[in-house]
């Protein structure tokens, strides 16, 4: 260790509201010295999301908090393309290495920029710990594409003195590709619990006036998808599996009673309401792009959550969301929090990835369920950002 206190410098594409409560937590601790370092600034100030297709900038002040450093303002797909990526790359290597940081914990092994930057640091003989979105189920991969994606990853896990797995399939990751439990801290994603206790207390006394809001009928079913309307979130199968149900004399009884509400925005918004006109006609609700401090009303007058990712889906933090407000939750086997959050779960159904009919059953099963018997976990036993916070605390203290 080189500092009186120890440093931690934290290297980050951008600003992104639920890693907020880690870092400021972290610089709340008297006993070290924490800077974070971001590729740029989207998220902090209007910008056009590729994949919601919409500009923002989220409402919960992202970099309030803690000491942080914008490497570039420029757009976040600057860090992706070669020659600007590698040239922030170089700068935000520097930038850390003149701060003399005792470790640098790193968000996500993706895009260029983290990456090159990553082997820069390496190769300067900086201590360095991983943070990423790490699991074998998001994606299918031919044979040899898989064989060569491991090779990879085992030669550049070996650059990290510790990673910290966000879950149960992060873990298994790790573990296949060389990894000892030595050299690995498990904590769990998680959301700002603090803000969306604020939420429910706010949103949820109002369930049944904003459900009147939108016209669903007092006790009617209400499903509900958050995210970005994308091929990888494959939000055209819940039309699927509504159709599914609606020709099922079986469950037409249940179909005519549901509504639906879709918040976000992305390329498949247009064919996913064209769908739902058919799929649940009159029935469903398009809300837009909604951010954070509005995202609370929808989960209060909801009673399951949708997240049917048929790639891509490393975690899928609505889940924890969702479960703070007391919703069920309903998801593909390629939802990486399947593991730890829903699975085997009375609140939980986890459907084969694509499969309509898979869907639909779940659908059925856990609207059937009565409310008592699926009652969501309390906040105390979902994931907490203090979690990831005291993990990184234990490994900065025996510097």
């Amino acid at each position: 260790m080189t500092n009186p206190k120890p440093r931690l410098a934290v290297l980050i594409t951008h600003p992104v509201q639920y890693f907020k409560p880690v870092f400021t937590g972290l610089a709340a601790d008297p006993a070290l010295e924490l800077r974070v370092f971001f590729g740029c600034n989207h998220g902090s100030s209007p910008s056009v999301d590729p994949d919601f297709g919409v500009a923002f900038a989220w409402d919960s002040a992202p970099t309030e908090g803690y000491p942080h450093s914008f490497i570039s303002e420029h757009p976040l797909a600057a860090l992706s393309h070669p020659a600007s990526a590698l040239r922030l790359a170089r700068q935000a290597s520097r930038l850390i290495q003149a701060w003399r940081p005792d470790a640098v914990l790193v968000f996500s092994y993706s895009p260029l920029f983290i990456t090159a930057a990553t082997l820069l640091l390496a190769g300067q003989g900086q201590r360095l710990w991983l943070r990423a979105e790490t699991t074998d189920q998001a994606l299918e991969r031919p044979a040899w594409k898989e064989r060569l994606r491991s090779a990879a990853l085992r030669r550049y896990y070996r650059r990290f003195d510790h990673v910290f797995p966000i879950g149960r399939h992060s873990e298994a990751h790790y573990q296949r590709l060389g990894v000892g439990p030595q050299r690995r801290t498990t904590a769990r994603y998680a959301v700002d619990q603090d803000f969306f206790a604020q939420q429910v207390d706010h949103w949820r006394p109002r369930r049944e006036a904003l459900r009147a809001e939108l016209g669903i009928p007092p006790g009617a079913p209400v499903l509900l998808f958050v995210g970005k309307i994308s091929p990888v979130k494959d939000p055209l199968l819940i039309a699927a599996g509504l159709e599914v149900l609606r020709r099922d004399p079986a469950t037409a009884p249940l179909w005519r009673s549901l509504h639906l509400v879709v918040v976000g925005d992305g390329l498949l918004r247009p064919a996913l309401e064209e769908a739902l006109h058919t799929a649940l006609p009159g029935r469903h609700h398009a809300m837009g792009f909604q951010n954070q401090q509005q995202l609370g009303r929808f989960y209060a007058l909801a009673d399951l959550l949708l997240l049917p990712s048929r790639q891509g889906e490393t975690w899928g933090l609505v889940v924890n969301e969702a479960l703070q407000f007391g919703c069920g939750v309903i998801c593909s086997d390629r939802v990486g929090s399947a593991a730890d959050l829903v699975a085997e779960r009375p609140w939980g159904r986890v459907h084969r990835a694509g499969d309509a009919e898979s869907l639909a059953t779940a659908i059925a099963s856990l609207a059937a369920t009565p409310a008592k018997d699926r009652q969501p976990p309390s906040a105390e036993q979902l994931p907490h950002p203090q979690d990831l916070v005291r993990a990184i605390q234990g490994k900065l203290r025996r510097l």
